[in-house]
């Protein structure tokens, strides 16, 4: 017997399958999720910074595992700062603020997880067309938040388009907690499930492989889509080239027309050259005709 009560464990010198945590080779488990928050450069929204600092919204991520929220406030930032030092609770969520980042991908990165280091998160973004692009890239878990006060609501449709192609789950304020849940059903039924709602979120979860960086922009074979013509824009030279191909392929086009026009000419300008010789010659055989009858 040993201090707790129970039987010692055999030396045999075998390793038991699940060893305890004050054994020498036991491994930390995954790190918690990580929830990235962005809203772009030039506007502001704080409606959005305003519900991600709520209580509902907290317990959410909590309930999820999520140990960090970064968040990106733009011009923003200093409303922002003087709201959450007056945060009394935050569940075990460590929150960080920031105006701008230059280094996008490491926060991006980190709310997409990697197998064996930290679980899967999310990003919370703004609908601009250049952060969900990015976050596209990444293979992040997206939630896309229109910004209603900019002109038209041009972002609801953006949003919602991601949301038909199962690229991202649409967010609304109001209801970001739920577009959390919504996003980890997704995660674990995968991209192109039908049903995110299926599926409990207390299921298993794994997190994905190390990011390995695709070919990009997108090669040309492979672009079957609106984003994968439009990051083109992100790439002047890649841009450049392509523009240049296009303008090639428009040239020879050209060139084949006219080729083709040329040589159709020819033949009926050689067929009308013809027509009066074959006339004669019907003629004469006409007059033959005549005089052998």
């Amino acid at each position: 017997m040993n201090a707790t009560g129970f039987p010692a464990a055999p030396s045999t010198g075998t390793k038991r399958p699940f060893p305890a945590d004050d054994e020498p080779d036991h491994q930390p488990t995954q790190l918690g999720r990580h929830c990235f928050v962005t809203i772009g450069a030039t506007a502001g929204f704080r409606q959005l910074l305003e519900e991600i600092i709520d209580d509902a919204f907290l317990r959410c991520l909590a309930s999820f595992g999520y140990d960090t929220l970064d968040v990106q406030c733009g011009p923003d930032h200093g409303w922002f700062e003087s709201q959450a030092a007056q945060l009394t609770e935050t569940y075990g969520v460590r929150i960080q603020h920031f105006a701008y980042t230059d280094d996008m991908q490491t926060h991006m990165l980190e709310s997409r997880g990697k197998a064996g280091y930290r679980l899967p998160g999310c990003i919370v973004s703004h609908a601009g067309s250049g952060t969900i692009l990015e976050a596209l890239r990444y293979q992040a878990p997206l939630v896309v938040v229109p910004n209603p006060t900019l002109m038209d609501n041009h972002q609801a449709e953006l949003a919602q388009e991601c949301e038909n192609q199962k690229w991202a789950i649409y967010g609304r304020l109001g209801q970001l907690a739920d577009s959390v849940r919504r996003s980890h059903r997704r995660l674990l039924l995968g991209p192109l499930s039908s049903d995110p709602e299926s599926l409990a979120p207390s299921a298993p979860e794994e997190g994905p492989p190390p990011y390995s960086a695709p070919p990009f922009p997108v090669p040309e074979s492979e672009r079957v889509t609106f984003f994968d013509w439009m990051v083109l824009t992100c790439y002047p030279d890649e841009q450049a080239k392509q523009r240049y191909v296009y303008e090639l392929k428009k040239l020879e086009i050209t060139h084949y027309v006219k080729t083709r026009q040329e040589e159709e000419a020819a033949l009926k300008q050689q067929a009308q050259a013809e027509r009066p010789v074959e006339m004669l010659v019907q003629d004469r055989r006409a007059r033959l005709e005549l005089q052998i009858d």
